[in-house]
């Protein structure tokens, strides 16, 4: 398929340098700016789907979404807007990284929950703007190089296309977009047992449930259910329990399994929030680490991070090799002036010895 846009076409100052990724629904470019040389991600829907109002209108309330929410963990959207053919496109922060998905089944548990302490913080924030993510995954989730932290790593909170936006934000701009009852929205494998039964009540409690099925992924390899049938996956998350986390990644702290399995409840009312999951996760890693949660190492495979922190300084006891180099050195020497002694009086004697 051709790319809808073309090598050094300019978009609002923006000189195109490359696609970098297309899907159904659109593509993605790397950009640079004409005269600030910023690198940027310039993302464009497909014309076949500009066709459809609603789709417009929620690909360009992800741009309002992440700016409300104002955190780290999102990705800047600087400028959007349209082609002369009506085609949308948004302006985006450029990014440099790995999608959660490439590190399932790799990481320490204690990696894992650095890294959803993150994102539960900025999920928190964004629950707090009254905004649900409705398609929390793996994919949606980037593992970056960011060497103001300690740690030299940031999640970041991917595609808010699918965001659930309270009503009140239209006063900031926000194109409401109705979702029908008994509509499903989001990613099977990830989809929270009311999700499935429509999209159009969901709340934060979704986006806990959907995280709670990522972390457990991350750390098992695989996710809690899995089939190829999709009512049969619809009813492994409305009705099924997964197996025990403590058997699939016996390393995992009993706290933080617990947790998960708390998330991974089946009604929402037993979930905690976005907000307790995030004081959680950072009770346990004080608890397990003295740092503050932001400032962690996280060594990431294929990602260059610090040196490791020291160790605890142990007590040392004395060692005596290391004095054995200067006492090997004096009884060399020690041997050699006898050896010159002796053979010098060897020579005496034997001088003495031919004059007479």
């Amino acid at each position: 398929m051709p790319p809808l846009l073309s090598e050094g076409q300019i978009v609002r100052n923006h000189r195109i340098v490359r696609r970098i990724g297309s899907g159904g629904m659109g593509e993605v470019y790397e950009a640079v700016h004409q005269t600030l040389q910023r690198r940027v991600a310039i993302k464009v829907l497909h014309p076949d789907w500009c066709k459809n109002p609603d789709l417009v209108k929620r690909f360009f309330n992800e741009a309002l979404a992440t700016n409300l929410i104002h955190h780290p963990a999102m990705v800047a959207i600087h400028d959007h807007g349209k082609f002369p053919d009506g085609m949308p496109f948004l302006i985006m922060e450029f990014l440099e990284g790995e999608s959660l998905r490439r590190y399932a089944g790799q990481l320490e548990p204690l990696q894992v929950a650095r890294l959803a302490w993150q994102i539960a913080t900025g999920l928190s924030a964004a629950h707090h703007k009254k905004i649900v993510h409705r398609d929390m995954k793996p994919d949606n989730l980037m593992i970056v190089r960011d060497d103001s932290l300690p740690g030299g790593q940031r999640v970041k909170i991917l595609d808010f296309g699918l965001a659930k936006l309270a009503a009140e934000h239209q006063r900031d701009g926000a194109e409401i977009v109705r979702t029908r009852d008994g509509v499903a929205l989001g990613t099977p494998e990830y989809m929270a047992p009311e999700q499935w039964l429509g999209a159009a009540r969901v709340d934060g409690k979704a986006d806990v449930y959907s995280l709670g099925v990522v972390l457990y992924e991350t750390l098992a390899g695989a996710p809690p259910f899995v089939a190829t049938d999709s009512d049969k996956l619809r009813n492994q998350h409305l009705y099924a329990e997964p197996a025990s986390l403590l058997e699939k990644c016996r390393d995992t702290p009993p706290e933080f399994a617990a947790l998960i399995a708390q998330m991974l409840a089946k009604t929402a009312a037993e979930r905690p929030s976005m907000a307790d999951v995030a004081r959680r996760l950072e009770a346990m890693l004080h608890a397990r680490d003295s740092s503050k949660p932001e400032e962690m190492e996280l060594p990431l495979p294929s990602l260059p991070g610090p040196p490791q922190r020291p160790g605890p300084i142990e007590e040392k006891q004395p060692a005596a090799p290391a004095q054995q180099p200067s006492q090997l050195l004096k009884w060399v020497v020690l041997a050699g002036a006898v050896s010159f002694f002796l053979g010098s009086v060897f020579l005496l004697v034997l001088l003495l010895l031919l004059r007479h």
